[in-house]
């Protein structure tokens, strides 16, 4: 892998997924909700039980009912709500949405496969009022992952008209989502009660209602050994999970089931996660692995062992977590991975490492990575701020990331940050103190009109008052 300079994403499609639609967690509750909005209103987080939900699966996903071949059959959907369907011989799917209020909306409308082999697929969506009159887009935006259409629509009735036009009537899967743009921007916030219930709402946003044949698990009580873990977890398509020493918590090990994991990965000796938690994994049937070595500094080199070459890697002061975190989302997208240093010495196994790569990313000043081990490094280049929180910035920057979409957590811990990395491949993963906006992510913020926020943990992590600054940015 050449150097990176600027960082090639996925697929607006597959961005759009995940960050804009939001998958709720799961509830606890056999009671049935009256709609989409009350299950979101729930704060439990998932497990293996079902939620009979109206029209919804346990994931949140509004579910295609056949017959919806007509306007007079459509599928009531909300402008909350992401629908999941297939297409037939012939077919063509209604939806209908009421806008309500008194003023014109500008609505978006996305449709896209939501399996791998659809690049000849001609997705197509057309837009109805209430008497069946085609409605005109003020903008097309077609392309062979999707179709997304902007609408200035009055308040009423609307349906959607969701086919393919090539006909191919081979049962793949597509997502339809309305969204109503506005002036004010989108936060998003996924978090449970704690940070093992954070990390495993996070993990089943990222599946998107699919199942995830990998885990990777870390202890949620220290960062070292989990430091090195997001470009592994990449490798692996896996999201990861957190655990205590000694007991798997019941939310992890619901969420293992939900996403009907086959492996999971251990990162870390014994000392970090125990044999008891290792061979519970076991006994329920899960094929398990474990990368570990005799200190954080040989189980970030046994992790790199395990991924692809690459011609790069990443260096990171392996006493504190702010910035090997703020990169991981880039090592993993180039699959380089994160080898962890002491401030003036090169751990000699990250010495016998790093001959394996032509370049070498240090993040952090002179204060964590002295220049002393920077000189050792093969052809390193430096990527810094102030602190830890212009460092995310200066990443973000660095390696030109697209900047509409972005995700935060607090800089004063790491678990969320952790679990966060790694669902935000190809976006910035910026850092802020709990209680208030860093002024360099105002400034980023600002400088990119940057419009769509996910916030990773839940209020004692990140609190309301960085949302209530980052809706301020706009007024």
């Amino acid at each position: 892998m050449k150097r990176v300079k600027k960082f090639v994403g996925f697929t607006v499609a597959a961005l759009l997924t995940s960050t804009l639609f939001t998958t709720p967690a799961l509830a606890t509750s056999e009671t049935p909700f009256k709609s989409l909005e009350d299950f979101k209103k729930q704060k439990q987080v998932p497990n293996a039980q079902e939620v009979k939900l109206l029209g919804y699966n346990e994931w949140g996903e509004f579910e295609e009912e056949e017959p919806n071949n007509t306007i007079a059959q459509a599928n009531q959907i909300t402008t909350e709500d992401y629908a999941i369907g297939k297409f037939t011989k012939d077919d063509k799917d209604y939806y209908k949405i009421e806008i309500n209020g008194d003023e014109e909306v500008d609505l978006s409308v996305s449709l896209f496969s939501m399996d791998e082999d659809d690049t000849n697929m001609q997705l197509n969506v057309n837009v109805y009022d209430s008497t069946g009159k085609e409605m005109d887009s003020y903008y097309e935006d077609s392309d062979e992952y999707g179709y997304g259409g902007g609408f200035y629509l009055d308040p009423g009735v609307y349906y959607f008209e969701a086919s393919d036009l090539a006909n191919l009537n081979n049962g793949e899967t597509y997502m339809l989502s309305p969204l109503v743009l506005d002036d004010e921007p989108f936060i998003d916030r996924i978090a449970g009660e704690d940070r093992y219930h954070t990390a495993a709402a996070i993990a089943v946003r990222r599946s998107g209602g699919y199942p995830s044949d990998h885990v990777i698990l870390a202890t949620g009580a220290d960062f070292p050994d989990a430091l090195a873990g997001a470009p592994l977890a990449f490798y692996y398509d896996a999201p990861i999970l957190l655990t205590r020493k000694n007991a798997l918590p019941q939310i992890t090990k619901s969420t293992i089931d939900v996403l009907d994991a086959k492996s999971v990965t251990i990162l870390g000796g014994t000392g970090a996660i125990s044999k008891d938690v290792e061979n519970a994994l076991v006994k329920s049937g899960l094929d398990v692995e474990r990368i570990s070595g005799s200190d954080r500094y040989e189980t970030a080199t046994a992790i790199a062992e395990v991924l692809p070459p690459s011609d790069g890697a990443v260096v990171a002061y392996g006493r504190n977590f702010p910035d090997a975190l703020s990169i991981a989302p880039i090592a993993a997208s180039n699959m380089m991975p994160i080898l962890l240093t002491e401030k003036s010495k090169l751990p000699e196994s990250t010495k016998q490492a790093v001959n394996d790569y032509d370049f070498t990313y240090v993040v952090g000043g002179e204060g964590v990575v002295g220049q002393k081990v920077f000189s050792q490094l093969p052809d390193p280049e430096r990527i810094s701020g102030k602190n830890r929180y212009s460092t995310s910035v200066a990443i973000a920057e660095h390696f030109e990331l697209e900047p509409t979409f972005v995700n935060i957590a607090t800089g004063a811990d790491f678990a969320d940050a952790l679990a966060g990395a790694a669902y935000t491949y190809g976006e910035p993963l910026l850092l802020t103190p709990s209680d208030y906006l860093s002024a360099e992510a105002k400034d980023y913020f600002v400088k990119n009109e940057t419009f769509y926020f996910t916030i990773f943990g839940g209020k004692a992590a990140v609190s309301e008052n960085v949302e209530d600054e980052i809706l301020e940015l706009f007024e």
